[in-house]
């Protein structure tokens, strides 16, 4: 390989690391400013010890409602 072709082959490389690294970074910056609910299962919360208290009084409203 001559010296002229490494040199293009190591600017497409490091051309590409950049792009594909800044969107990454992109698609990682959309994600994490973007709302995310957290959903928990209500036939759990009774039993669970992570589900907080609010939660696991919504459930029960919600099977009282049934």
């Amino acid at each position: 390989m001559s010296k002229s072709k490494l040199k293009e082959t190591v600017l497409i490389w490091t051309a590409l690391l950049i792009l594909g690294g800044s969107l990454g970074g992109l698609i990682y910056g959309i994600n994490a400013t973007l709302p995310h609910e957290v959903g928990y299962d209500c036939r759990l919360a009774e039993i669970s010890p992570d589900i907080p208290v609010k939660v696991k009084e919504e459930c029960r409203k919600q099977r009282m409602v049934k």
